[in-house]
């Protein structure tokens, strides 16, 4: 059975997706899988058992790439298409049934996905392979607990600043023992905050995995005790990966993004998202200092994370 998936480009989105993925997998068991993703979220299926092909569509210039996509995907005969961006080229393709997801922005993303696909219980996956664990494995002790940080975003306005986040570690070895740190994003990232979140902090408290795979990631995911970071793909990965997190909010809207569930905490500005909306945002300044350290770490402490 030819199962196609359309999926979304950006890394967060694509990672919600997986529920459905999950589900169609358990569905059609014999199922083979062929991917149009983009190259950074496209690593979150590289481990699928499922996945016959992953096809990393780049975007170019006039939409082109819609036609590059079409063109892959014309002489193949399709038992099932999932389609996350209610794009054209699902109509024209040859299929027995396909599904559309339209995107409602008033509402929790998971629940669109959950009622668009009749999905009872939908739960976000990331398969990691044996090499990926073992290295977590390896590298994690027993004697220590692991907090991920995530300091990065795809967006200024929501990134909550390097130096709010080096306060936050300093107060969080003031108050636990055998902390250390799992700094998480891309290598790019790594340039901007990097040095700032490790300011006059011992080198030796910090794990750097910036620029590794999101596969990897996860495995170091799985193996942690806590993820603390900005709205953004890798908030979502943590929950994939079925590790407690603390999520950073401002200009952007928890209620369709956030994660309800026992493990999952929401931090947000002392601004609600609509106060936010209704103003100019400069692209390139923080909404989020009304977020202070201590508040994080109260919540830590009070909800007993570590």
């Amino acid at each position: 059975m030819k199962i196609l998936v359309i999926s979304s480009n950006l890394i967060g989105d694509a990672i919600l997706s997986t529920c459905v993925v999950e589900h169609f997998a358990k569905i059609y068991p014999k199922g083979k899988f062929t991917f149009l993703i983009g190259p950074s979220a496209g690593q979150i299926y590289k481990n699928f058992p499922a996945t016959e092909k992953i096809i990393l569509i780049k975007k170019k210039k006039f939409n082109f790439h819609w036609l590059y996509m079409y063109w892959l995907c014309l002489n193949k005969k399709w038992d099932v298409i999932i389609d996350f961006r209610s794009s054209l080229i699902s109509y024209f393709l040859f299929n027995k049934k396909k599904y559309i997801f339209k995107k409602n922005k008033l509402l929790n993303h998971i629940d669109q996905l959950k009622e668009s696909f009749k999905i009872k219980n939908p739960l976000l996956f990331i398969h990691t392979n044996s090499t990926e664990e073992n290295e977590a494995n390896i590298n994690l002790y027993h004697d220590y607990k692991y907090i991920i940080i995530f300091p990065g975003g795809n967006w200024i306005p929501k990134i909550w600043p390097s130096s709010y986040y080096n306060r936050l570690i300093k107060l969080i070895n003031k108050n636990f023992s055998n902390i250390k740190f799992i700094i998480v994003g891309s290598l790019k990232e790594k340039e901007i905050y990097f040095k700032e979140i490790q300011k006059d902090l011992s080198e030796d408290i910090f794990i750097d995995l910036m620029g590794k795979s999101l596969t990897l990631t996860s495995a170091y995911m799985k193996r942690s005790n806590l993820f603390i970071g900005n709205d953004s793909g890798l908030m979502h990965l943590s929950i994939a990966s079925d590790l407690p997190s603390i999520s950073l909010f401002g200009p952007t809207n928890d209620k369709i993004y956030g994660h309800i569930s026992s493990s999952s905490f929401i931090i947000r500005t002392k601004e609600n998202y609509e106060y936010l909306k209704k103003n100019s945002i400069d692209d390139a300044k923080s909404y989020m200092l009304s977020i202070e350290p201590d508040e994080i770490l109260k919540l830590i402490i009070k909800e007993k994370l570590l």
